[in-house]
């Protein structure tokens, strides 16, 4: 499949779809905000959070509270809704039935999202520190890992990683060109105040989705 037929199918999927994607990520946000103010409850409880002395860019000086609770539940938050978010662009990519609910389907996962994100992380830093190119090359081959473990639950993180390679191989600059492609929509929403990203972001999710979809086929 061309990278134009990606996108063409992206475009077609998403059709009617961003009324549930504006709602999963006000859920997805309310949530994160609910876990932070835990964590931020937490560490004002045990008295265990620090302030962080900042400036702005127009060196307005900014003072930050921050404490482990408060991290913790940050991270929680992405770890716990990771897999749900992108489960939901790969139902939408292959026109299944899908809403804002399926958020929550994925969060029997999240050790395996730590884990995977964790060695794809070692390996790329491993090859970086051979060169910059090798480190770019790993970082692209390990792209469609999330992708694999959705589609396969019960494959180990190593096989995981073990497929995305395989099923790169040979890919890497067509997905790096389909990337590419979205620079100039990324720069023109700077000048929208990122209001463009609410339909750039599920545009660009899908397309990569699309992408892995062409390379099972």
């Amino acid at each position: 499949m061309s990278r134009l037929q990606i996108k063409s199918n992206a475009r077609k999927s998403l059709k009617g779809h961003y009324g549930q994607i504006i709602i999963m990520f006000l859920v997805y946000v309310l949530v994160c905000f609910a876990m932070y103010f835990v964590g931020g409850l937490l560490d004002t409880l045990f008295k265990v959070s620090y302030t962080i002395q900042s400036v702005d860019s127009l060196n307005n000086p900014i003072t930050l509270q921050i404490g482990p609770f408060m991290c913790i539940f940050g991270i929680a938050s992405t770890v716990l809704f990771a897999f749900g978010i992108t489960s939901y662009f790969l139902k939408t990519s292959r026109n299944e039935e899908v809403s804002y609910k399926e958020l929550f389907s994925k969060t029997n996962l999240w050790f395996a999202f730590i884990a995977i994100t964790f060695f794809v992380g070692l390996f790329v830093t491993l090859w970086s520190i051979l060169f910059v190119i090798p480190g770019i090359i790993a970082t692209f081959a390990y792209k469609m890992v999330y992708y694999i473990k959705l589609d396969n639950p019960d494959m180990s993180t190593f096989e995981v990683i073990k497929k995305s390679k395989e099923l790169m191989r040979g890919h890497k600059l067509d997905f790096f060109i389909l990337q590419l492609s979205f620079i100039g929509w990324i720069i023109l929403g700077v000048f929208t105040l990122g209001i463009l990203y609410i339909w750039l972001i599920p545009y660009m999710a899908v397309s990569e989705c699309n992408f892995y979809n062409d390379l099972l086929a």
